[in-house]
């Protein structure tokens, strides 16, 4: 399987809006400072815990999950899936695979179909 290219992944990174990330999940983000917070979807959260910061485009939980990092990481963590699987679920985005213009301000990460559950044959 070929590597993905260093400068594919840095743009991803860049370009990628780890806030928008997070809406389209539906998580709603007041201001504190220079930072957004909101309740983490990674966990029972009744609390906001899930920090991000729009200018350096991280996030991180200071929740029960600990979980953290960027754009990349946010995908793999919602959907469950490896690091190549959620660079190739993001360049599939069709506003990503331009690679052109302003940063992508919308995501909308494909959801994977739920696992296939075991039939009396499998038994």
């Amino acid at each position: 399987m070929a590597r993905i290219p260093e400068a594919e992944i840095e743009r991803l990174k860049k370009d990628v809006s780890v806030q928008q990330l997070a809406e389209a999940r539906g998580i709603e983000l007041k201001g504190h400072g220079d930072n957004l917070v909101g309740r983490c979807p990674f966990h029972a959260d009744k609390t906001p815990s899930l920090v991000i910061s729009p200018e350096k485009n991280l996030w991180h939980c200071l929740g029960a999950c600990q979980a953290g990092g960027g754009p990349i990481d946010w995908v793999m963590k919602a959907n469950g899936v490896s690091f190549r699987h959620a660079v190739e679920l993001l360049r599939a985005d069709s506003a990503l695979a331009a690679g052109v213009g302003e940063p992508v301000k919308v995501s909308r990460t494909r959801k994977l179909p739920p696992p296939a559950a075991p039939s009396a044959a499998d038994g």
